[in-house]
């Protein structure tokens, strides 16, 4: 493992936030600007290259506890990295190499682009720090950088729509992370410790020996509400679609593939390990089927690709809920497998809504609009654009032998088993609408007449394509080989049902 990684893989992206407007400067005086570009793509490479290093260590079962100042918890700030934040690390480390690799074709139309690549940098230093904190506080202040960062990335290219959304985006973010400080509030009042662990360990010893505060359905509800928010949990979805739509594909490729896989872990750290003793498992059931519903029934009215792929973002997010709910309401092989499901959905829908949302900007870099009525017959002029998107609209719908499919099948067998056969109906229905959705969107951009001024229309740079082809790779390779996808989450799924041995290992630290 790479000395430091844990405290190196927030702090990198940080300094290369500060550092990348001098390299601009730098690079537009000797006339090189993509040396900027490329200067923010080796940082994240290097970052994943990191983030892996820790890989030997946590998958062979030891969690890695790393003391900010050398101080022991509770009172002393750790860094704790177990198979769960493990994963979801390496998700973001992933798209945002994707992202930024991406980013410097398609973004090279834009200019301020030194606050664009910093913005970029903050919001990966943000989830990190999310991810990888054993403090609850900290958690609260990483997830604002992470925020804030976000709120100007939708809102970067300064037109009303952008501006628009980026307000929007603001006041509901703000709204749910003023929750979750109030949470925290509760919780430091009625434990006097921000150590998650500790918190965990404390409110345990509570339930022991007595009944727990009425306060503490509060706090939890206050919690999955801020999280909510983030992931676009329905009702509380409201900013998504026109932050998604109004933002640079790019940045839209980033937040649903970084920040919402970031808004699920956290929601499921903190309800498993401070409040798993309360009946969870219902709640992410019903909560996963709204979601899962809502955001499939709005995304077949759509006329705007952007719009169409932000909906169905919302509607993923169900099936994850829905998946982890099973495990969390059953016990045996139904337990693991809800939760290996639900896990694994993240993995799965991390790469094939980055891929449909690079495929969308490749579209609207060449077209410049992403209203579907607008578009037709561009499969001639695009092939492996339509081809990748193909690729990810069928994985997204659960198609074999795609990894939609492994992950969906892995929870439908989770349902059954764990005693749910409507709600698991409901998934299979609904599965079935995303493809209806998805094949509407395939015939009106790439099939039927080509209007005549699309005739002259060129496929994307290769580029954009390299990071395209990768995503849909791994949509095949997780498809035909969904063993591979299982190996990858089941250290998650293992950190997510030993709860103690999280606990046991942050609190021996000192």
């Amino acid at each position: 493992m790479i000395p430091h990684a844990p405290i190196l893989t927030i702090v990198l992206p940080i300094f290369a936030a500060f550092l990348t407007p001098v390299v601009g400067i730098v690079a537009k005086r000797f006339g090189v600007e993509r040396a900027r570009d490329w200067f923010v793509v080796g940082v994240a490479i290097l970052m994943f290259i990191i983030v892996a290093s820790m890989v030997p260590a946590v998958w062979g079962g030891e969690v890695l506890v790393y003391k900010l100042g050398g101080w022991s918890p509770p009172w002393g700030i750790v860094l704790a990295v177990d198979g769960l934040n493990l994963l979801v690390a390496l998700i973001i480390a992933g798209v945002v190499s994707l992202v930024a690799i991406y980013s410097v074709v398609y973004m090279e139309r834009d200019s301020g682009l030194e606050k664009y690549y910093t913005l970029l940098m903050l919001v990966t230093a943000g989830s990190m720090g999310v991810t990888l904190t054993g403090d609850i506080f900290n958690l609260y202040v990483f997830f604002e950088i992470m925020s804030i960062s976000s709120y100007a990335l939708v809102a970067f290219r300064r037109n009303w729509d952008s501006v628009e959304a980026g307000v929007k985006y603001l006041v509901i973010g703000s709204l749910g992370t003023s929750l979750l400080l109030l949470s925290i509030v509760f919780l430091y009042g009625l434990i006097g410790s921000l150590n998650i662990a500790d918190l965990a360990w404390k409110l345990g010893e509570i339930k022991a020996t007595q009944s727990l505060p009425m306060i503490v359905p509060l706090m939890l509800a206050l919690l999955v509400t801020g999280f909510g928010i983030k992931i676009a949990m329905v009702p509380l979805h409201a900013w998504l679609p026109d932050a998604y739509q109004a933002a640079p594909s790019a940045v839209s490729a980033l937040l649903s593939g970084a920040t919402t896989t970031v808004g699920i872990y956290a929601m499921l750290r903190v309800s498993y390990l401070l409040f798993g003793a309360l009946a969870i498992g219902m709640m992410f059931i019903v909560l996963g089927l709204i979601t899962m519903v809502a955001g499939g029934l709005m995304a077949l009215v759509q006329r705007d690709l952007k719009r169409l792929l932000a909906y169905s973002c919302i509607s993923q997010m169900g099936y994850i809920l829905l998946g982890v709910g099973f495990g969390s309401s059953a016990s045996g092989s139904a337990q693991v497998m809800g939760i290996q499901g639900g896990l694994f959905h993240l993995l799965n829908n991390a790469i094939y809504k980055v891929l449909l949302f690079m495929c969308a900007g490749a579209i609207v870099y060449r077209v410049g609009t992403s209203n579907l009525d607008e578009l037709g017959g561009l499969g001639k002029n695009m092939p492996i654009t339509a081809t990748l998107f193909v690729v990810g609209a069928l994985a997204i719908s659960g198609i074999p032998p795609l990894n939609g499919f492994a992950s969906k099948w892995t929870i439908y067998v989770a349902g059954m088993e764990a005693g749910q056969p409507i709600c698991t109906a409901i998934a299979v229905v609904m599965s079935a609408l995303t493809l209806a959705y998805f094949l509407k969107a395939i015939n009106l951009m790439f099939l039927g007449q080509r209007p005549e001024h699309l005739r002259e229309v060129k496929e994307a740079p290769p580029l954009m394509l390299f990071p395209m082809l990768m995503l849909a790779a791994f949509c095949v390779v997780f498809g035909i080989l969904p063993g591979l996808g299982i190996d990858l989450v089941r250290p998650a799924q293992s950190a997510v049902m030993n709860q103690l041995g999280y606990i046991g290992s942050v609190m021996g630290a000192g």
